[in-house]
């Protein structure tokens, strides 16, 4: 039996002209056998190559409520998947941030089930399966984050729809998803999943580094306590040279004046100074963001594909009509 909830599914597209099709029909047949009332909200985040070709090819073998919002400009796909959460209006919402799916399409399923029998309100899926440079960096913001965060690399993610609606209703305007639902409180669990294949692993590019940034200035403490330390640092090396000179003066006599220890006092103090600067920087352009108040992202056109029944239900329907 179907369940009688109304479930959201948001996927993320950008450049995958050749993983598209396939997933939106294995989606749509999942969604399909499990649950009475779904819909499909694919955010096409400005793909310069064939996707939304391909998406609208394939819509006729879509049964289900399909939403393709296309973006006007590249945004990323944490803005990118802002613009299809807030379109969503299920009771739970799954977030499938690639298209290069790596796992059984049942498992979706399995993590509702899990969301209800326990009463999570966010079960996000792992692999496991990382690069070096995504698990140093999760170490490093979970290490000095002052959410007591616990991120790891998730590919999917089942939320209820007072979660996503808590997270959707803060005012931070960095929207990493991930520490904003550590945020809001609720019950969260990781499910564990063995991976079909090989995964490919996302290429270190602006956006990623941006990200990476963003979440380390406004999840964490680090600039802040880094400037510190190297004021403080500065300071000593200070009040070292200082009482250096001050003997040299008093008890060395042969003493020649150079330039070699000032400029190492200049060059370092200044380095140090420069750093504090950028940092501070940071933290200004931040205070810049949350003024502005802009919108997190720009909608060049939205195409909606209403609901078709599949073709044994037809039949159904036409047999209880002659029946009757």
């Amino acid at each position: 039996m179907k369940e009688q909830v109304f479930v959201s599914i948001v996927l993320y597209a950008q450049n995958n002209e050749h993983e598209i099709s396939q997933a939106l029909i294995d989606v749509d047949r999942t969604m399909m056998n499990h649950f009475k009332n779904y819909e499909i909200i694919l955010v096409n985040d400005f793909s310069q190559d064939n996707t939304l070709e391909e998406a609208h090819n394939v819509m006729q073998n879509i049964y289900g409520d399909t939403t393709i919002i296309n973006l006007s400009r590249n945004h990323g796909v944490e803005h990118a998947m802002m613009a299809g959460l807030n379109r969503s209006m299920g009771d739970f919402v799954f977030e499938v941030e690639s298209l290069s799916i790596d796992f059984d399409m049942k498992m979706l399923y399995e993590m509702f089930k899990v969301s209800t029998t326990k009463g999570i309100d966010i079960v996000a899926a792992s692999s496991g399966q990382a690069n070096w440079k995504s698990r140093l960096f999760y170490r490093i913001l979970n290490k000095i984050s002052y959410l007591n965060l616990s991120l790891s690399t998730e590919s999917v993610r089942l939320v209820t729809r007072r979660a996503l609606n808590a997270m959707l209703n803060l005012k931070e305007r960095v929207r990493y998803r991930k520490a904003l639902y550590e945020l809001t409180g609720y019950s969260k669990t990781l499910y564990q999943y063995r991976a079909l294949s090989k995964a490919p692993s996302r290429k270190v590019n602006r956006e990623n580094i941006s990200l990476a940034l963003d979440a380390l200035v406004s999840f964490s403490h680090f600039g802040l306590r880094t400037a510190h330390l190297l004021t403080a640092i500065f300071f000593a090396f200070s009040l070292f040279m200082g009482g250096y000179a001050l003997y040299n003066y008093f008890f060395n006599q042969s003493v020649v004046q150079g330039w070699t220890t000032l400029m190492i006092l200049i060059s370092l103090g200044f380095a140090g100074l420069f750093f504090i600067g950028g940092v501070i920087g940071e933290y200004t352009s931040r205070i810049l963001i949350e003024i502005q108040n802009r919108p997190f992202y720009s909608t060049k056109s939205v195409e909606m594909y209403k609901e078709k029944k599949p073709r044994f239900e037809l039949i159904k329907d036409r047999n209880s009509v002659s029946n009757q």
